[in-house]
């Protein structure tokens, strides 16, 4: 359908009004007989606009006298008439080759860097460092060398594993692949340990093969050897084995808030104000104008103002959002301070706990002072503690 409004376009295409008591008969005939009519509106009960090729005009004469309708060009559009008229309009033409040639200039320099793939990095230090090893918004995308940015960007931060430069019309992609911190992967024909991964009470350990160095009951360090892959026996060469075992173990995770019983707060009060401003090749067209509020949110949309696919033009119409806010002392009681710290405390130590263990107690104590609450939370868990530590020996 698209492509057919196109090619109408490229030909050139009539506007029509056509008038008549069976106007839906007119239109059923016209796409029974393959005649492309778009873009109908009715205007009465009796009449509608639409637009048609002029290819297909003249098959409308038919269709007229069997639906006793009449039809009227109301006018003529599409890229032969334009350039009709530009012929007769030389210095539209000149304005015309004149933008042609500014597209073409600024499509060749870069105006947008997208980096993708990111999880942990910040994408302000990619880039850092993609401006310092020369891509950078302005850049003419010839003396872009895509090849060399990623052997450089590899070199000067290790944490990724992989990087790929794409230009894309005014665009450049840069995609990113962090390097994931893997555990140590023990093969089973190397001798290793297992030592403790964190400090806890072993509940159970059962030794599957290797020496051990701890029981149930004891309370380990984070790094102590609980099975030893170094055996040592009396009138016997040390051996070195490949160590197994089980060790669940009991651990602890505490965390702290803290939250004063009087508080400044801050509501929205329904009023708002924006500001516009035209920012072409990275300079604005206009001042920036003060905050309309003394206390506010303040918000900023970018819009880019031409694009075409990834071809994005260096204009842009930034706008800025303030939102009045009014403050007022807010005073909560006991109570209402150990629910919020209590909410926050069991919402940060969710994240902390593996998933895999079992929370076997869980308790808050709290700390009232003058003016402010503390609160302390303690979970003791279930889990597997033991992990395998290779021997270099």
């Amino acid at each position: 359908m698209f492509v057919l409004r196109i090619w109408n376009y490229l030909r050139g295409y009539a506007i029509i009004i056509v008038e008549g008591l069976k106007i839906e008969r007119f239109i059923n005939l016209s796409v029974i007989n393959n005649i492309y009519i778009w873009d109908i509106k009715r205007l009465s009960y009796t009449s509608v606009e639409a637009k048609i090729g002029l290819g297909h005009f003249a098959k409308l004469r038919e269709i007229v006298k069997k639906t006793n309708s009449t039809v009227k060009i109301e006018r003529k559009s599409g890229l032969p008439f334009m350039v009709k008229k530009l012929k007769k309009q030389k210095l539209m033409i000149f304005g015309f080759t004149m933008v042609l040639v500014f597209l073409f200039i600024i499509t060749s320099y870069v105006w947008m860097i997208e980096v993708t793939g990111t999880k942990t990095i910040d994408k302000a230090v990619i880039l850092k460092n993609l401006y310092e090893e020369g891509l950078r918004e302005g850049q003419l995308k010839r003396k872009i060398d895509n090849r060399f940015i990623e052997n450089k960007l590899l070199i000067k931060m290790p944490e990724l594993s992989w990087v790929g430069v794409q230009i894309k019309g005014t665009k450049a992609i840069v995609e990113v692949v962090e390097k994931r911190p893997e555990p140590e992967i023990v093969k089973r024909d190397e001798a290793c340990n297992i030592i403790s991964a964190k400090d806890g009470v072993i509940s159970k350990i059962n030794v599957l093969y290797g020496d051990g160095k701890a029981k149930s009951g004891d309370t380990v360090k984070k790094g102590q050897i609980l099975v030893a892959g170094e055996i040592i026996r009396e009138n016997s060469p040390v051996r070195y084995v490949h160590s197994m075992a089980q060790v669940t173990g009991r651990t602890w995770y505490e965390d702290v808030e803290e939250m004063l019983l009087e508080q400044t707060i801050y509501k929205k009060t329904g009023k708002s104000k924006s500001h516009y401003q035209l920012v072409v090749i990275g300079k604005s067209m206009l001042k920036e104008k003060e905050a309309p509020f003394k206390e506010y949110n303040k918000y900023i949309e970018e819009k880019n103002v031409m694009s075409f696919g990834n071809y994005i033009f260096p204009i842009k119409i930034i706008k800025t959002i303030y939102i009045e806010l009014q403050s007022e002392n807010k005073k909560y009681t006991v109570e209402e301070a150990k629910e919020r710290c209590a909410e926050r405390l069991k919402g940060r130590i969710k994240l902390q706990i593996p998933e895999s263990s079992v929370v076997v107690d869980s308790k808050i104590d709290y700390y009232v002072e003058k003016k402010m609450i503390k609160s302390k939370i303690s979970v003791e868990v279930m889990e597997e503690i033991g992990v395998q530590q290779k021997i270099n020996n």
